[in-house]
This record gives structure tokens, sequence and C-alpha cells, in this order.
């Protein structure tokens, strides 16, 4: 298992890099010795997986992970169907959209649009972020079925990320049960300072399949702006989950 670990991380940072890298770096980025890299990266050349230039000794991510990311699955779908759903959002609400979907104790996000002013949010796709300290993350944990939520809610750190973050048990129960009354979360600088976010989750109530999120500086999203925006997420979070729909065999 901390060989699979080790590779893994081998890839996630060629994926990340930009252009060619030397094992030295490799090595330094995740944390391994030279020699263990080298062997694992034997492997991983073997496998297509990672290709070296023969002039400069540098590393690459080689064409199996492409046909990875490009092979239909799930979360390529839903990426897909998404993207037509987080532009609307990104040019109505002229903040990022976001799509962000449960994985285990955090929330991964999919996808991404950036909005149109100079001044925006950027976030990462395959970045995870917590579950207690964002909208996204909390839009997802409020509509999932009681007995799993709180199979989460007994595994995960309740950190405090900012002054303004849920860092209890108790008061993250009472956050979630309105955000399932009034149907949609907030992150009021939970979990960046300067930051706020409206999330609604994809999907019936119980088993959410996704939640899409608008996020920006806090000083354009205040408080009742994110409220006027809920019931623009919530359309678009309708559109995707009968778009989803409609494609299920």
């Amino acid at each position: 298992m901390q060989s699979v670990d080790r590779a893994l991380d081998l890839l996630e940072a060629l994926s990340g890099a930009d252009g060619e890298v030397p094992i030295t770096s490799l090595a330094a980025r995740t944390g391994l010795h030279v020699s263990t890299a080298h062997r694992l990266l034997g492997t991983l050349l073997r496998r297509g997986y990672v290709r070296q230039n023969p002039d400069t000794s540098r590393y690459y991510a080689g064409p199996k992970i492409a046909m990875l990311a490009g092979a239909r699955s799930r979360f390529g779908e839903l990426r897909l169907r998404a993207r037509s759903v987080l532009h609307t959002l990104a040019e109505s609400s002229r903040e990022t959209a976001n799509l962000c979907v449960l994985d285990d104790t955090a929330a991964v996000y999919l996808e991404t649009v950036p909005g149109p002013q100079i001044v925006r949010l950027f976030t990462t796709v395959g970045n995870r972020v917590p579950l207690h300290a964002t909208g996204a993350g909390k839009a997802l944990l409020a509509w999932l079925s009681v007995p799993r939520r709180e199979a989460i809610l007994e595994r995960i750190e309740l950190r405090a990320h900012t002054a303004h973050t849920i860092a209890d048990a108790k008061g993250l129960r009472k956050a979630l049960e309105e955000i399932r009354e009034r149907g949609y979360a907030v992150d009021d600088e939970e979990f960046d300072e300067g930051v706020r976010c409206v999330a609604v989750p994809v999907g019936p109530l119980g088993a959410p399949i996704a939640a899409i999120s608008v996020s920006g500086p806090a000083s354009r999203l205040d408080r009742p702006r994110l409220g006027e925006l809920a019931p623009l997420l919530r359309r678009c979070a309708g559109e995707l989950a009968d778009s989803l729909r409609q494609q299920a065999p």
C-alpha cells in the first residue's frame, strides 16, 4: 500500500508540474528518497504513465494519464453536463461557479468556471476542502441521510480555519438542519478570510449527487447578495439533476 501511495504522489506531482521535472525535484516534492523515486518512476515509465526526455533525463506525464482522464465515468459525465449550468451561473452572478462532489470526508472540486470580473476567485479542479467550513461541503452534508451524515461527522476534524468557522459538533448539526430547511448553504468567510460562497445540493434529499456553488470576494458577496443568488442556484441545480436523470439508463 505504501508503494501505491508513493507512486500516486509522483503522478500527482508530475501532473501538476509545468513541463519536465528532474528526479531530485520530484523526490523533494513528494518527500521520497531519490532512489525510491527512481525505482517507482521506472515502473511508471514501463506502463506508459510517465515519460523521460533522453537528452535531459527529466520526467513528464505520459499518454496513459490523458487516457485515464478522458475515460468515460460517472464523474466525467457529471462534469460534461454541468459545464453549461456553471457557465450560466458565472455569467448571471458575475462570480466564479463551481461543481463539487463528496469524497469520503471532504468535498472535491470537479469543475469550475471563473467569473468575468477582473478581481475574482480562482479554484483548482481536484482541490479537496473541508466539509464543515465550506458552502458546498455543508450543502452536501445537510442533504445526506442522517445516518450517513452522522457517520461522517464522527470522523471529520472540526478544525477552525478562520474565526468564523463552525468548529463544534452541536453548532454544526444545528447549521445543517437550517440548511435543509432553507435549501442552501453559506460559507461566511469560514474557510478563507475575505471569501464568501453560497451553495446548493444537486439531487434528491438523502442522496445528493453533487453541489454547485458561487464564490467570490466578501466585499461583493454580502449576506443579502448570497440570499439573492440562492434561487438562481436552485434552478441550475434542478436543471442539472433533470439532465442527469434523462441520461441515466
